[in-house]
């Protein structure tokens, strides 16, 4: 049996296109290359990871599991789970890549998954983890619509220095 949690790792999650230009561009920063040639902007997040983290913890936090329409298309940034939040050999940067043990294990609470039945091999570990994907996809998606809401309602809201914190603590029940 493969490792299920490397093979989500190795996957590159998607998110619906119309977030590219509202919010992916808004909140992160431009360009490519290394981080110190990108165009900050007042940019909230160097890369467009950091942002699809931030989106899935708010969506998890206020339990906004919103799928992505069948219709609309998605889209991805071309980097795998597994370098999200790694320090690569950029000295100035923190590692943060217990995120993404993070987020698996609150795919796995969240996520129907009949580990029974992946043990007697009636199920693949393929198929788990594209469960456990659409999970994760529909979670950012909830959040990402939260916060482009949020902006919709008060442009300003995320200039303040703690509003991301803020927001995804914001009891609302």
């Amino acid at each position: 049996m493969e490792n299920i949690f490397d093979i989500w790792s190795s996957r590159i999650p998607k998110y619906s296109s119309e977030f590219s230009d509202k919010l992916f561009q808004l909140m992160t920063k431009k360009g490519g290359g290394s981080e110190k040639s990108r165009v900050d902007l007042g940019k909230h997040f160097t890369n467009n990871y950091e942002l699809y983290m931030y989106a899935f913890f708010l969506g998890l936090y206020r339990n906004e599991n919103i799928a992505i329409p069948s219709g609309q298309k998605k889209v991805d940034f071309s980097h795998h789970i597994q370098y999200w939040g790694s320090k690569g050999n950029r000295l100035y940067r923190k590692d943060f890549t217990k995120l993404q043990d993070f987020m698996f294990m609150a795919l796995v609470a969240k996520t129907d998954v009949d580990f029974i039945a992946l043990d007697k091999g009636e199920i693949s570990e393929k198929e788990v983890v594209k469960d456990l994907i659409n999970t994760m996809e529909s979670f950012t998606n909830g959040g990402l619509t939260l916060i482009q809401e949020k902006i919709e309602d008060n442009p300003n809201f995320f200039l303040q220095p703690t509003a991301f914190l803020d927001f995804i603590t914001e009891n609302h029940e």
